[in-house]
């Protein structure tokens, strides 16, 4: 017979694992580090995101879009994150617009307008105008999953800062639509769009993580950003990308970089993609700065008498601080990256959760309820460990 057991306080089985490294966390779900073989799926609370991050490492630090867990992805969670999302892609027109750079921002009233309708399809006691609604919902999210793939591949590819935006929206519009079937226990179609949506995500994901990565992803272990990149936090991200990498691989990796980045930095520097070369925060006339800086430094160097000792020393100061203000900006671009790659990681897992729901003949509405028996919790954490056994 099948048990579900549902804990607040995390099982000494797991905790132990966790800290020798016989388990690993990707996404929600604690796994076998060499079997991959899944051992307890995670849900978090409305105080959890609080207490993550000393309850399990490396979940805090990057919550990234998506709840651990799907049944805990509500139409009105999506609802409030984009929200933040569309604020700020309208904090980044304002920077953009100064370089001749616009972005689509019209569709999300749509969005809006989906979730509504999604919200109040729920809450309907009519069953057949309960999934009705639902449909004429999951329709409205589809519309959106189109509308936003095209945006997120032109942002990709001119190595827009928004791209990352862009590809949350899209994450969320697939996790809507499929909620919806969730909610309607509809298991297998949710499992099945699901599977759909990592495909069409996951190249994207990986497109745009090389992007920032730049064209010299040594830039990352420069000198200057040892208290805050290791080797060990870049190679997390090229084993997302291919698992059997170790340190010593993406060192060999970088070997070479290491000596064409201290050769000649100006050729890295005005390779930057706009994500990293025009700060998302900027002012309207550092946006112009540092884009001109980016695109034509090599040219604005060249334009100065060289025979002017005052002049060429101004040019390097212009030089430098330019690259000191990039290399700046890397510990944030890394951060960005970990929280794309954790992204990715908790909606692949969400295939897991849906497909452990359909295993233990429970209907979504009953997994969505487990909670552990004991309202002890530990440390404040509103954190649930799912295993089955």
């Amino acid at each position: 017979m099948t048990t579900v057991n549902a804990t607040f306080h995390i099982p000494k089985l797991i905790e132990q694992g966790l800290s020798n490294g016989t388990y690993e966390r990707i996404g929600g779900v604690i796994r076998e580090a060499n079997s991959k073989q899944i051992v307890a799926w995670l849900r978090e609370g409305s105080d959890a995101g609080k207490v993550l991050e000393s309850v399990l490492p490396n979940v805090g630090a990057v919550s990234g879009i998506l709840n651990l867990a799907v049944s805990t992805i509500g139409f009105a969670v999506v609802l409030k994150r984009l929200g933040v999302i569309e604020l700020q892609l309208q904090q980044a027109q304002e920077v953009l617009q100064t370089i001749g750079y616009k972005i689509d921002l019209s569709f999300y009233a749509n969005f809006r307008s989906a979730l509504d309708l999604a919200i109040n399809a729920f809450t309907m006691d009519n069953s057949e105008n309960r999934k009705m609604s639902a449909i004429q919902a999951i329709n409205r999210f589809l519309e959106a999953e189109h509308h936003y793939t095209n945006l997120t591949d032109i942002e990709i590819s001119n190595g827009s800062q928004v791209a990352d935006e862009y590809l949350s929206t899209l994450c969320l519009a697939y996790v809507t639509e499929v909620r919806c079937y969730l909610e309607l226990e509809e298991i297998n179609t949710a499992r099945r769009r699901l599977q759909e949506g990592i495909a069409i995500l996951r190249p994207r994901f990986e497109k745009y993580i090389s992007t920032l990565l730049t064209s010299n992803p040594a830039a990352y272990l420069h000198p200057s950003l040892k208290e805050q990149v290791g080797l060990k936090r870049l190679t997390k991200v090229y084993q997302w990308l291919e698992p059997k990498l170790d340190e010593s691989d993406v060192f060999e990796l970088q070997r070479e970089n290491l000596f064409k980045l201290a050769q000649n930095p100006s050729e890295w520097t005005n390779s930057l993609p706009q994500a990293i070369s025009i700060p998302k925060e900027s002012s309207t006339a550092l946006a112009n700065v540092f884009n001109g800086l980016a695109k034509q430094s090599k040219k604005l160097i060249e334009t100065l008498p060289s025979k002017s000792k005052t002049h060429v020393s101004t040019s390097k100061a212009v030089t430098s601080s330019f690259e000191t203000d990039i290399y700046g900006r890397l510990p944030a671009i890394i951060e960005l990256i970990e929280t794309l790659v954790e992204d990715d990681n908790r909606l692949a897992m969400y295939e897991s959760e849906i497909e452990a729901i359909h295993r233990v003949g429970m209907s979504f509405q009953e997994w969505r309820q487990l909670t552990p028996s004991s309202t002890t919790q530990e440390n404040g954490a509103d954190l649930i460990y799912i295993t089955i056994s």
